[in-house]
């Protein structure tokens, strides 16, 4: 009965699995060269704006103003802007406290937000509109920051770079249950990814809570304008049309200072919709990252479907030998970026992960692009909410 599917079967998995386990050969590489990585501190400092979009963040967001209340950076060479989102919970209240303390900060509190425009892109688009820095960098309201983050991350900048971003882990500082865990290793991973393709010259994904862009190269890539109407991709969609144009060179940061530790989604269910959101977004990718997307995509497809055509004497089954150098090679990029990084590693909780990696990694891409998603409340398809609404903005 084999000869239903194969040999074409087996040359799929066996094609897209060696294109995939070539592309996180390259990441698991690109970390290594990060190991190599010596912080420096820029001679010419240039002004910079710090954009935080927030909605009901005010848990969170006085930590976040206290770490940036203490950076390094000159002062007068720093704006930060909070782009209040609608919130409910007094956010912008509370950032307005500190407009004695820490100069050249704004309080800008959104109203309403555009029908098939994302929130948190409409949020950062009026921040652009009112950054006035060389460098503009993202943050979150739920984020906390070293003394030397700005500095740090404007140190990883010379004439030819566009964009530095650095690593962003999920971190309550403190023992967690063992499914926060797996979130927590599971974000870890992506933000691997990030590293080790930017530094051998790819740009598949990174972070906007620790993302610093260049005002000329923002104005290159045609800010939001390509993708506005996709909720999910304010980074990572701009980090790609950054590198398609060409013209500027993108670095991630390995310096210590540069870390960004994010509050996580505290249930499962939020989790679940952060996930499809973050899945939404693939097929707005550029081309190389499409591709690449794609063939992961048909690659963990056939190894899911594979030992049910093996039982059903549909195929050989000898693709599922690939499980194993998948779980392998994972786990060597695993291993370099906590080594690169100097993490502590987890590998009871990576072993459970690469259990369900497979089916969650389809559920979310599947799931993100046909289901949609819950998000600050509201509900969202792939490219746009529910009800229309008119842009309203209010500084302070």
């Amino acid at each position: 009965m084999f000869e239903v599917l194969e040999p074409w079967w087996s040359l799929l998995i066996m094609s897209t699995g060696l294109v995939y386990l070539f592309g996180i050969e390259q990441v698991r590489r690109g970390l290594k060269q990060l190991q190599q990585f010596t912080p420096t501190r820029a001679e010419h400092q240039p002004p910079v704006s710090v954009i935080i979009p927030c909605r009901d963040e005010a848990r969170h967001l006085g930590t976040l103003l206290e770490d940036i209340n203490r950076q390094d950076y000159p002062k007068e060479l720093l704006q930060v802007l909070v782009i209040d989102d609608r919130s409910n919970d007094g956010t912008a209240e509370l950032a307005r406290c500190f407009q004695g303390r820490i100069p050249n900060l704004e309080v800008i509190s959104l109203t309403s937000c555009p029908d098939h425009v994302s929130p948190k892109k409409n949020a950062i688009r009026r921040g652009w509109q009112t950054a006035t820095g060389e460098i503009v960098i993202t943050t979150d309201g739920d984020c906390r920051v070293a003394p030397g983050w700005i500095s740090g991350l404007i140190g990883g900048f010379s004439a030819e770079t566009g964009v530095v971003t650095g690593l962003t882990i999920f971190d309550r500082a403190g023992p967690e249950p063992f499914w926060q865990r797996l979130q927590q290793l599971d974000y870890l991973s992506h933000s691997f990814f990030a590293a080790g393709a930017i530094a051998r010259g790819y740009a598949f994904n990174c972070n906007g809570s620790n993302l610093a862009i260049r005002r000329e190269a923002f104005a290159d890539a045609g800010g939001f304008d390509q993708f506005q109407q996709v909720i999910t991709g304010d980074d990572t969609l701009l980090l790609q049309h950054i590198r398609q144009g060409g013209r500027w060179r993108i670095r991630f940061s390995a310096d210590p200072d540069t870390l960004v530790r994010s509050w996580p989604e505290e249930k499962p269910i939020q989790v679940l919709n952060q996930r499809l959101r973050w899945g939404s977004g693939g097929l707005s990718y550029t081309p190389l990252a499409l591709t690449f997307a794609l063939l992961t995509f048909l690659f963990f497809l056939s190894l899911f479907l594979t030992p049910f055509f093996w039982l059903a004497g549909l195929s050989t089954g000898a693709g599922m030998i690939l499980f194993g150098f998948k779980f392998l090679q994972e786990g060597r990029v695993m291993a370099q970026g906590w080594r690169t990084f100097a993490l502590q590693p987890d590998w009871l909780t990576f072993s459970v992960l690469e259990l369900i990696h497979i089916p969650a990694i389809l559920t979310f891409s599947i799931g993100g692009h046909f289901w949609g998603f819950r998000w600050k409340g509201e509900r969202f398809k792939r490219t746009g909410k529910t009800a229309a609404q008119t842009p309203e903005a209010a500084p302070s």
